[in-house]
C-alpha cells in the first residue's frame, strides 16, 4: 500500500462479485488505497450460480491470476451446454450452436464470493455502512461519502457497483433522467438451487452426471428452462424464464403466479426433464411463485460524473440475470483496473474515468442489444426462426460471437490510447 498522503484514495460502493473483484485487483497496485463499503451486515448473493465463458475466465486472470485458485476452490465446474427444443412437433431436437467444448465453468456465486474475500484485509472491508450521498468538493479536493450513521470519509475515487437502485446510479445519472425510470423489458426469471439429489429424482438422474457435467436449456414457446450442476456437483442451479407482453405497463419488480398458474405456463413443455423443474419449483414454493422482471434497456447517458464512475448493474440499469451482462460487467473491472494501476497522480484520475466511460459504455451498448436478441432466440420469439433448430443454432453462433470475440489486449490499449488523449503530455502513460 502507498504513503497515505500520496496515495489514490478508492472507494468501491457494494459489496458483491463485481465490487469485491475489483478491490482485488486494486490490491495489486502500491499506490492505491481502496475500501470497501457494503450496506448489509454480511457478504450475500442472491442468485446461487454464475456462468463464466472461457473469455470471461480470461479477463478473471488479467484482474489477479490468484483468481483462478479461487474458482477451483469454491468448486467451479467445467461444463458442457446442451440445448433443445421443448415443444411442438421438433421437441427434443438439439439446437447445436456450442459444440461440445467443456471450457465454461459454472460456479456458486456465494462460494466464489467467500474465497475471494478470504484474500482481503479485514480493514479494507467495511459491512453494515450505507451510503446516504456523496459531496463533490472543489477541484482537486476530492469526494465526500456521507454514510447513513452520518459519518463521512474523503476519497479521491467512488466506484459504484451498488445496483441499479444504488446512490452512485443516482448521484451521476440525476432523479430526473429517463434510465432511472425502469420498465419492464417482458421477460421473467426465476432462480432456484436444490440438492443434486432432490434434482436427480425430480428431474431425472440421467441429467446430472458429475463426471460429464452439462448445462442444459430447454427452448419453448415463450419460456427458456435450464439447468446446471454447481458446488463441485453438490448442488444443481435451476434458471426458469417466462415472457409477458405489456411492456408499457408501469414496472413491478416481480411477476406473481399460484402453482396452478405457474403450471398452466409451462404447460406445452411436455418433455420429463421440463415438467419435473416445474414440479420441483413448484415444491419449494408452494403458495405463491415469484418471478424476478427484468428491466427493459435505456442507454446510459454517461458512466461517469467528476470522480464518481459505474460498472455493472449500476451501469447499464439492468440485472445481470444474463450471461453476457455478468461477464460485461467483469470486463469494465479489467478496465478500470487497467487504467487506474496506471493512473499515479489524483490529476490525472479524471481522465482515466473519462477513457473509461468511452471504451466501456460502447462496448456495453453492443453486448446488452445481443443480449437481448439472445433472449428473444431462447425464449423461442425470434421473428423469423421461432423452434426451428437449424436457423435458430446459426443465429445464437451469431450473437454469442459478436460477445465473445473481443481481444482483450486491444481492448486494454484502446482504454490506455483513450486515457492518453485525454491527459496532458506530462501525465501521459508509457
Amino acid at each position: 500500500m502507498g504513503d497515505s498522503n500520496t496515495a489514490i484514495r478508492v472507494a468501491i460502493i457494494g459489496g458483491g462479485l463485481t465490487g469485491v473483484t475489483l478491490l482485488r485487483g486494486l490490491m495489486r497496485y502500491r499506490h492505491i488505497a481502496a475500501d470497501l463499503y457494503e450496506s448489509r451486515p454480511s457478504f450475500k448473493e442472491e442468485t446461487p450460480g454464475i456462468e463464466l465463458s472461457a473469455l470471461t475466465q480470461d479477463i478473471l486472470q488479467l484482474i489477479d491470476p490468484s483468481i483462478l485458485s479461487c474458482l477451483d476452490r469454491s468448486g467451479a465446474i467445467y461444463t458442457t451446454a446442451d440445448c433443445y427444443i421443448a415443444t411442438g412437433p421438433l421437441a427434443g431436437q438439439r439446437v447445436d450452436f456450442t459444440g461440445q467444448s467443456n471450457i465454461d465453468r459454472t460456479v456458486s456465486r456465494q462460494a466464489l464470493l467467500t474465497e475471494l474475500l478470504e484474500g482481503i484485509p479485514p480493514r479494507m472491508v467495511h459491512l453494515n455502512t450505507r451510503l446516504d450521498s456523496i459531496m463533490e468538493g472543489s477541484p482537486g479536493k476530492g469526494l465526500t461519502l456521507i454514510f447513513s450513521d452520518r459519518t463521512q470519509k474523503r476519497y479521491d475515487v467512488v466506484i459504484g457497483a451498488d445496483g441499479i437502485q444504488g446512490k452512485t446510479r443516482a448521484h451521476v445519472v440525476g432523479p430526473k433522467d429517463p434510465a432511472q425510470v425502469p420498465k419492464p423489458s417482458g421477460f421473467w426469471n426465476l432462480p432456484i438451487k436444490v440438492s443434486v439429489n432432490r434434482a436427480r429424482q425430480m428431474i431425472g438422474a440421467e441429467n446430472f452426471d458429475s463426471t460429464n457435467p452439462r448445462q442444459v436449456t430447454w427452448i419453448g414457446h415463450g419460456t427458456t428452462m435450464q439447468h446446471n450442476l454447481i458446488n463441485a456437483s453438490k448442488d444443481v442451479q435451476i434458471s426458469i424464464t417466462g415472457t409477458f407482453d405489456g411492456t408499457n405497463e408501469e414496472f413491478a419488480w416481480a411477476k406473481l403466479f399460484s402453482p396452478e398458474e405457474f403450471q398452466q405456463i409451462f404447460s406445452q413443455n411436455m418433455l420429463p426433464p421440463c415438467q419435473g423443474m416445474v414440479k420441483l419449483a413448484q415444491s419449494v414454493y408452494t403458495i405463491q411463485i415469484a418471478g424476478i422482471c427484468q428491466i427493459q434497456h435505456v442507454p446510459t447517458r454517461t458512466y461517469t460524473s467528476k470522480n464518481v464512475v459505474l460498472m455493472g448493474d449500476a451501469a447499464h440499469g439492468m440485472l445481470s440475470s444474463h450471461e453476457a451482462l455478468s461477464g460485461l460487467a467483469f470486463e469494465e473491472v479489467l478496465i478500470l483496473v487497467t487504467l487506474l494501476g496506471r493512473t499515479t497522480s489524483r490529476s490525472s484520475i479524471s481522465s482515466a474515468l473519462r477513457a473509461y466511460d468511452e471504451v466501456c459504455r460502447p462496448r456495453a451498448e453492443t453486448v446488452i442489444s445481443a443480449a437481448h436478441d439472445i433472449s428473444l432466440l431462447m425464449t423461442g420469439r425470434a421473428p423469423g426462426i421461432g423452434l426451428n433448430p437449424v436457423p435458430l443454432a446459426e443465429a445464437l453462433r451469431q450473437k454469442w460471437g459478436s460477445i465473445e470475440n473481443l481481444n482483450l489486449n486491444a481492448h486494454c490499449m484502446a482504454a490506455l490510447g483513450a486515457m492518453n488523449r485525454n491527459s496532458p503530455p506530462m501525465e501521459q502513460w508509457q
